[in-house]
């Protein structure tokens, strides 16, 4: 039985006054490999990771080992999840939210 194996991809987030960015680092991850899924606040990235021979080649051997990647983050209850966005570039997942308004910090003009 071919059982799958996940590992936790290193991740980091990061705050700016009016976003949230949270990178994934997935080395050998393309677009189509990558599944982000939303429930609550919970963001969970589960990977799939295909090393095919190139058009017109195959396999006979290889040193690859397919390398999964699983896990579940905690959004800061800030983010505004409608307004998510990823891409995936250089083994790294980028995921970016917009803080909801009324959380921004703002100047209360005084008068």
């Amino acid at each position: 039985m071919n059982e799958t194996k996940y590992i936790v991809p290193s991740a980091t987030l990061s705050e700016r006054p009016d976003e949230f960015e949270l990178r994934f680092t997935v080395p050998g991850i393309g677009k189509g490999d990558a599944d982000l899924h939303m429930e609550g606040k919970t963001l969970t990235l589960k990977t799939h990771a295909k090393h095919e021979a190139p058009d017109g080649f195959k396999t006979a051997a290889t040193e690859f080992e397919r390398l999964n990647y699983a896990m579940s983050v905690e959004i800061p209850e800030m983010a505004d999840t409608a307004s998510l966005t990823a891409k995936i570039e250089n083994g790294i997942l980028t995921v970016v939210m917009k803080k909801r308004p009324e959380t921004q910090p703002k100047r209360i003009e005084i008068l």
